[in-house]
């Protein structure tokens, strides 16, 4: 029976590049490792958003009332909480992510949400919260006018989630200490011994010299050159510019729902014999032209890659299914050399 050719499965073979390493490519320090100290501050506050139009919370929400009592008192009217009817407020909760390196008097978006019944915040306009980090320190005063989303796509809009755009002022700086005692640390984003030997390596030849160690497959210890003391940022910015070739391990991904298949073509496959069905595929025997006979259902491959053994099978048109399978048995029984995850 002929096979019929179809598209049935997706196939993304990443081709490494020029370079003299399998997996390998040039990528900047930038795009490999954060320098360890650099992040943000997550801060969070709790606020009122007030002139709602009969959308706030219920007069039986308790927190509510008491805020906007509270609120109210320290505005010079005493009231008391169980004289809170209106639903023209809500309470929320107000978060931002504040970057490093801020600096006072700068602005910043604030994310604000409901925490009781409120039906939407459209129209409404935040009250003065202050937003703290952690350590229990006010770094942000927000206050503005409500922004809700709008929708997008079949679902439905949200309306108890929204944004102050430029509603935050910085009032408390946040410079972390990146190089104590003039040594700054890399942090790979992805973990490898030999990615971090490199990146070790490239540093010491760009500066001339044995400033940089690698203390473990994320880490790399960087010691800030005498001539660069005082320009620490000239030698980050110097740093983050060099070019580091990447070592990766041999992974498949398989996706079973839609039978995608995403790996490094170069992903080794041992001598091995697969019979599926009415199919038959030998992998390291034959030549490549004997895949292209019509009619046949015995294929030989001459290349062992899970790259020749996708084309083949797609050319054949083995389904998504079938192709997972195949995989998934070839990997099990030892002969793909080459870690299988699934999505």
């Amino acid at each position: 029976m002929e096979l019929k050719v179809r598209n049935s499965v997706i196939a993304l073979l990443i081709l490494s590049g020029a370079s003299v390493q399998a997996f390998g490519q040039d990528v900047r320090i930038k795009d490999l490792a954060n320098i360890r100290g650099v992040r943000s501050n997550q801060l969070t506050g709790f606020g009122l958003i007030i002139g709602l139009s009969n959308t706030g919370d219920s007069s039986g929400f308790l927190t509510r009332n008491q805020a906007a009592a509270n609120m109210l008192t320290r505005l010079g009217m005493k009231t008391d909480a169980g004289q809170i009817q209106s639903q023209s407020m809500a309470a929320v909760i107000a978060t931002a992510d504040l970057p490093a390196f801020s600096r006072i008097g700068d602005r910043l978006d604030i994310k604000v949400s409901i925490i009781g019944d409120a039906k939407s915040l459209a129209g409404g306009t935040l009250l003065m919260t202050p937003l703290k980090a952690a350590d229990g320190s006010i770094y942000v005063v927000a206050q503005g006018a409500v922004v809700v989303g709008q929708a997008k796509g079949a679902g439905p809009q949200v309306l108890t989630a929204a944004l102050v755009p430029n509603g935050g002022v910085i009032e408390k700086e946040f410079m972390p200490n990146i190089a104590p005692k003039g040594v700054l640390t890399l942090s790979l984003k992805r973990q490898d011994f030999t990615t971090s030997a490199r990146v070790a390596e490239r540093i010491n030849m760009q500066f001339k010299g044995f400033y940089a160690k690698s203390l473990d497959p994320v880490s790399i210890e960087v010691e800030i050159p005498p001539m660069y003391l005082d320009r620490v940022t000239d030698f980050v910015s110097e740093l983050e510019g060099l070019q580091v070739t990447v070592d990766q391990k041999a992974i498949v991904v398989l996706n079973e729902r839609t039978g995608t298949v995403v790996m490094g073509a170069d992903v080794v496959i041992s001598k091995v014999a697969i019979a599926h069905g009415e199919l038959s595929i030998r992998v390291g025997e034959g030549s490549d032209k004997d895949k292209k006979s019509p009619n046949q259902k015995v294929v030989n491959i001459g290349g062992a890659t899970v790259g020749s053994l996708v084309e083949s099978m797609n050319a054949l048109g083995v389904k998504p299914a079938d192709l997972v399978g195949i995989l998934q048995a070839v990997h099990a029984s030892g002969a793909m050399q080459a870690e299988l995850r699934f999505l």
